[in-house]
């Protein structure tokens, strides 16, 4: 994962030849989908395609139990833990070599760009 990714991560699967299943948890809502586009622009120009059609996607929050300690003694334990909601955003994408001719595809090197644009990202 770089850096530009933050405190979050992604995971690719292989689904097909040309399609891949990608999830990306962390950040806020708007955020975390746009880095999900980004990653999947980076793995579709990486794939060696041009194009990406975003063929089925799901986002949503899922809730991380994180172990809580009591703040003036490190080796006591409360009993409850804290929860933390992480966002994910997951799309599964059609890679294409040319724009395609039937419904819409992102160009790649497009979203890349806008998006490393709008969060200053180099």
């Amino acid at each position: 994962m770089g850096s530009i990714y933050g405190p979050g991560s992604y995971s690719e699967t292989k689904v097909g030849e040309d399609v891949r299943r990608i999830t990306f948890r962390g950040g806020d809502h708007p955020m975390t989908g746009d880095l999900c586009l980004l990653r999947c622009s980076e793995v579709t120009l990486e794939s060696g395609y041009s194009y990406f059609q975003v063929v089925d996607s799901e986002s949503g929050s899922s809730i991380d139990q994180i172990p809580s300690a009591y703040p003036f003694h490190r080796h006591y334990h409360m009993e409850d833990s804290f929860f933390h909601d992480t966002a994910f955003v997951t799309k599964t994408i059609r890679m294409l070599k040319h724009e395609a001719k039937d419904g819409f595809s992102y160009d790649a090197q497009q979203v890349g760009q806008s998006i490393r644009s709008k969060y200053e990202i180099e």
